[in-house]
């Protein structure tokens, strides 16, 4: 029926235009591709006549309007009427209307932030709900801020300059079966990651066994913690913040291990080691004798990387493979979700942002350079403004893709183990396709809800920028 309604419509056009052009101007035998080219041209030429000049592009537009609307808008209307029905047919007249009772079973709950105090329909949907928000919360961050910084690299004057570029971007072109594929291979027990942390382990246990003692981590740590208060006191104004927060990261955890404060009895050498790594930085940042107090903690991070008993600490005993994917009470499902999830659309808004950076003038890092401007603060006061019309962009679109997540937990983890990486969509193609006794009310309902939710972050992102930029 379709491809005999075209057939009749381009009879038409070429009929109907070949005797309209003709009845209105003369054609030679050498003006046949003219006659072609203004054959093509009828469509414009008749919606002139009819809308006008000013209402030719809007006549352009209309068929491709009438089918976006039939594929996006009357989906739209037909799912929030299947919302108000029940019964399990998918035929529209033959489901009865039950108004917002769908709705009301998702909201029969002693308290919405406990899933477990809800229905069987309210528990699902709530759990699946709170983990896509858990996800959306940590995923975003970091999908930006890794987009951002690659961005950052990748506009810069480097070798190879094109092939990172392309590499970055290679994962976006891949299937997210294929990105399941790929990830399940590396991380199930028997994969790739288990077989090269155990080749690790034995190799650093050889090494350990030949020296008498773990003097490899002492001086593996030893380099490290030299290599980074070189760089933070290389700067030439006063230390790096960057490389201070990095140093800060390893006195801390130096801290946790050597555990000083245990040499007099006392509890709270973490602590201790966090607020005097919060201390160096805050001096760092307000440049408050930072170079000495930079200097005492390196000390003081020697003093205790001597005072570990490594023998005691680094154990390497037997490694015993991982299933990363399905381990419980662990947090490793949802950390390589965020993982795979990143690894595979960072490419995408890396892309996005680097057409902002490029679009900076380079007059003006020029000038700040004149002006003896660190590179740390033309970042903040040229390209993060700057750039910031973009980034919004790239915020919005991965809030709305987090949102959406569905390939990647269903092919990785399935929503388990138990409930943990359950998100919110596969809890509607659940309830709608996966189920003995499909519920397409209530996963319509569910999805409408999803995209109220969608909706709220978009318009307070949209809000809180425009805002920020009236500043």
């Amino acid at each position: 029926m379709a491809g005999l309604l075209l057939a009749v419509l381009g009879a038409v056009w070429l009929l109907g235009g070949s005797l309209w052009l003709l009845s209105r101007r003369r054609y030679g035998l050498r003006q046949t591709p003219q006659f072609a080219m203004d054959l093509l041209g009828v469509p414009v030429d008749l919606a002139q006549r009819v809308f006008g000049r000013g209402g030719v592009p809007y006549a352009l537009l209309l068929p491709n309007l009438l089918i976006f609307g039939f594929f996006t808008f009357l989906p739209m209307l037909l799912n929030l009427y299947v919302s108000m029905t029940g019964g399990s047919s998918i035929a529209l007249f033959d489901r009865p209307f039950v108004g917002l009772q769908k709705f009301a079973e998702l909201f029969d709950c002693d308290n919405l932030l406990i899933p477990k105090t809800c229905t069987n329909a309210g528990y699902n949907f709530w759990t699946g709900m709170w983990n896509t928000l858990l996800f959306v919360v940590v995923q975003v961050p970091v999908m930006v801020a890794t987009a951002m910084v690659t961005a950052l690299v990748v506009n810069r004057d480097i070798k190879g300059r094109g092939f990172w570029r392309a590499m970055f971007f290679y994962p976006v072109m891949l299937s997210p079966v294929v990105i399941a594929n790929i990830w399940n291979w590396v991380l199930h027990r028997k994969g790739a990651l288990n077989a090269v942390v155990g080749e690790a382990q034995g190799g650093l246990t050889a090494l350990a066994g030949l020296a008498g003692f773990d003097i490899v981590m002492t001086v593996l740590m030893g380099i490290l913690l030299m290599v980074v208060t070189e760089r933070a006191l290389r700067a030439g104004q006063g230390p790096s913040l960057a490389w201070t927060a990095v140093f800060a990261g390893l006195f801390v955890l130096l801290a946790a291990r050597a555990q000083p404060l245990s040499l007099l009895g006392l509890p709270g050498s973490t602590l201790a080691g966090a607020a005097l790594a919060a201390g160096l930085l805050c001096c760092v940042a307000g440049d408050r004798a930072a170079r000495a107090a930079l200097t005492l903690a390196a000390v003081l991070a020697a003093a205790m990387l001597l005072a570990i008993q490594f023998d005691a600490v680094f154990d390497f005993g037997r490694y015993r493979p991982t299933n990363w994917l399905v381990t419980p009470n662990t947090g490793w499902p949802f950390f390589w979700l965020v993982f795979v999830f990143c690894w595979s659309h960072m490419g995408f808004y890396m892309l996005i942002l680097l057409a902002g950076l490029q679009a900076i003038p380079r007059d003006l890092y020029e000038a700040a350079r004149m002006d003896a401007t660190t590179s740390w603060r033309a970042f903040w006061r040229i390209t993060l403004p700057l750039v910031m019309p973009t980034l919004t962009v790239v915020i919005v679109l991965s809030l709305i893709r987090s949102f959406q997540i569905f390939d990647e937990v269903y092919l990785l983890t399935g929503g388990g183990p138990g409930r943990e990486t359950f998100m919110v969509v596969q809890n509607i193609y659940e309830t709608a396709f996966s189920s003995n006794n499909p519920d397409y009310g209530q996963a319509a309902a569910g999805s409408i809800l999803m995209a109220l939710v969608i909706a709220v972050f978009t318009f307070a992102q949209l809000w809180l920028t425009r805002r920020q930029s009236e500043l």
